[in-house]
């Protein structure tokens, strides 16, 4: 227990473990029989150190200091942040004047000498996250411990690598992604990690400002109206016994609802950090590294549904994925006419397929429409790792690392071919993964 102390420090999932330990010491030292008194007390005494017992095993198991999987590509990896000023008026606050600010953290190939990996999630990601599950703060120190294999303000490699914008899920900490994005960037991949202002559980400015979520906008504007929308469409889809019937029943929705404006706005940031590559006021780190005419971008849930419209919406993006997000807006309307692919979780049969009617004009060249078999919607997050419990994490039932596996091998297989101009057999990896389906779409 000394040596844990003096190693790591203390941290809160193991203070019934401590106590277990200062007892049994207090016991030997002064010679007392924990175990003693009436039967009752006999009794009360082993139910107390049974239940710490208990507690000291099952907290660190549920909420564990937890190992990110090593990359398996050559590549270290760095990361740096840049600051992004817009000329957009932020809608999201009530100042007047008050222009779009986005960090955007830029994670690249590196060149490693004396530098220092980077902590797991900054103070914005983690005051963020407490605030969101009303934590303290100081729960989540604890996250110190972690290691990650990210290094901090490191060169980066010579040469010139592919670009990936990627956009996070609505309300999230919006980089713990670090079991996919570590991957990818191994594989020689620069991946601009954009964090939603106002939209995110947290974004920490380069002056030490951390913007946290807006709940009172969020609340003015996904009210209760938004939420009957969304409600009734799902129940009239889940009704619908044809194709047509569940068109009817979600096309007013999917076109209205307000995550329809967040998808468009979410795309408008993935534009104006591809102007600020092109630009390169606040990234002369960059310089000289970026390939932007091999540009793509993903996304995670909400996010997914941004990197698809930047697709539709910015002819600098060639080719998107998006990873287990409802595509709200026009897509419904709309032919994709460049590398598409939707990479899914495994709903249960009772969560509506909204995509399915989304994309039913499907696409003029390559459109992957990817499953994952037993996992769930924070598969491609890092909360599979954070927290074991599957009730609360929103995890499938397929081992985290595989899970992680398997999607960073789909979308570099994925970019590779269509940025790259790698030939990759991208259906093969159903044969190497039997938890993966994929269907080649194709519609000219």
């Amino acid at each position: 227990m000394l040596l844990h102390l003096l190693a790591e420090g203390c941290r809160w999932q193991l203070i019934p473990a401590y106590l277990i330990v200062l007892i049994s010491a207090w016991c030997l030292y002064k010679s007392y029989y924990f175990f003693k008194g009436s039967r009752f007390r006999k009794i009360a005494s082993g139910v107390f150190y049974v239940i710490l017992l208990a507690i000291g095993w099952a907290a660190p198991y549920a909420i564990p200091v937890f190992d990110l999987p090593t990359p398996t590509g050559t590549y270290s990896i760095g990361s740096q942040y840049i600051h992004i000023k817009t000329n957009e008026d932020e809608i999201i606050t009530n100042q007047e004047g008050d222009k779009r600010e986005l960090m955007v953290k830029v994670w690249y190939p590196a060149i490693i000498k004396d530098a220092a990996t980077e902590a797991y999630l900054n103070n914005g990601d983690r005051i963020g996250f407490a605030l969101k599950y009303g934590l303290p703060e100081a729960l989540l120190n604890y996250l110190d411990l972690v290691k990650t294999n990210t290094y901090m303000l490191t060169e980066i490699e010579d040469g010139k690598f592919p670009v990936l914008i990627f956009s996070p899920g609505f309300y999230s900490s919006a980089t713990g992604y670090y079991a996919l994005i570590e991957e990818i960037v191994s594989h020689g991949y620069i991946v601009l990690n954009i964090n939603p202002t106002y939209e995110s559980t947290g974004s920490l400015f380069s002056n030490g400002n951390i913007k946290l979520f807006n709940a009172e906008f969020d609340k003015k504007h996904n009210n209760q109206k938004m939420g009957e929308m969304a409600w009734f469409a799902s129940q009239a889809y889940l009704k619908a016994s044809t194709f047509n019937g569940r068109f009817l029943a979600i096309e007013y929705a999917v076109r209205n609802y307000i995550a329809a404006e967040t998808t468009i706005r979410w795309s408008n940031d993935i534009s104006l950090v591809i102007d600020e590559l092109e630009t390169g006021n606040n990234s002369s780190f960059l310089a000289n590294h970026i390939d932007i005419s091999r540009l793509g971008a993903f996304g995670h849930s909400q996010g997914g549904s941004a990197a698809g419209q930047a697709l539709l919406a910015d002819e600098r993006v060639l080719a998107a994925i998006n990873i287990d997000g409802v595509h709200w807006g026009n897509m419904i309307d709309t032919f994709m006419t460049k590398p598409f692919a939707l990479l899914s979780s495994d709903w249960e049969e009772s969560h509506p397929n909204f995509n399915e009617i989304i994309y039913q004009k499907g696409s003029t060249t390559d459109f992957y429409n990817a499953k994952i078999l037993n996992s769930g919607h924070s598969n491609f997050m890092d909360i599979p790792l954070m927290v074991r419990i599957p009730i609360i994490n929103e995890a499938g039932s397929i081992d985290p690392s595989k899970g992680y596996a398997l999607s960073s091998k789909f979308i570099l297989r994925f970019f590779d071919k269509h940025l790259m101009g790698i030939e990759t057999d991208l259906l093969g990896l159903c044969n190497e993964f039997e938890e993966l389906e994929i269907n080649l779409i194709k519609k000219k």
